[in-house]
């Protein structure tokens, strides 16, 4: 059985610990922290820090099927430290997870209108300019049709603000 996973805050450091074995972050080096959406009453929170990453969650697994809630003191651990990475960590970024519709569609466009000039270069070194300017046209339509969507998809989550986490993402 693997041992449990104890999280918390020492002095200035956040530490994890596992058995016998300990990690230890300055709360001042911590770059971001993204909140999961709740599954379940389930929570959980990513820390990156410049030397690794640590998830925190607020239920521990007893067995199958089966997990303690340990909501309480992962809320009170939880706000304790984005209090203290507010005053040592202001860069810090506190966010929810999720990839906003917005950012996926400029990727979408991004990779498409970099297809389109691939497929024009090599038909082009194939001898076969016509039909890849054909197939490229079609595909430089279909970037216009999605630009036009844009406007209408809701731009990223802004950041939280550590000082006054929402009620929603913590107990």
């Amino acid at each position: 059985m693997r041992p449990e996973t104890v999280w918390r805050l020492e002095g200035d450091d956040f530490v994890e610990q596992v058995g016998r074995r300990q990690r230890r972050w300055p709360v001042s080096s911590l770059l971001a922290a993204r909140f999961a959406a709740p599954i379940g009453g389930r929570r959980a929170v990513s820390l990156r820090f410049p030397r690794g990453r640590v998830l925190v969650v607020s239920h521990s697994w007893a067995g199958p099927g089966r997990f303690e809630d340990r909501s309480a003191g992962f809320s009170t651990l939880v706000r304790a430290l984005a209090l203290r990475a507010a005053d040592s960590a202001p860069a810090a970024r506190f966010t929810t997870t999720g990839v906003a519709a917005q950012d996926a569609f400029i990727w979408a466009v991004a990779l498409l209108g970099g297809g389109a000039a691939a497929l024009v270069l090599f038909s082009m070194t194939a001898g076969a300019a016509a039909m890849g300017i054909a197939m490229a046209a079609r595909m430089v339509f279909l970037l216009i049709l999605i630009f036009a969507v844009t406007p209408w998809l809701t731009p990223a989550a802004p950041a939280l603000n550590p000082r006054d986490l929402p009620h929603g993402i913590l107990p």
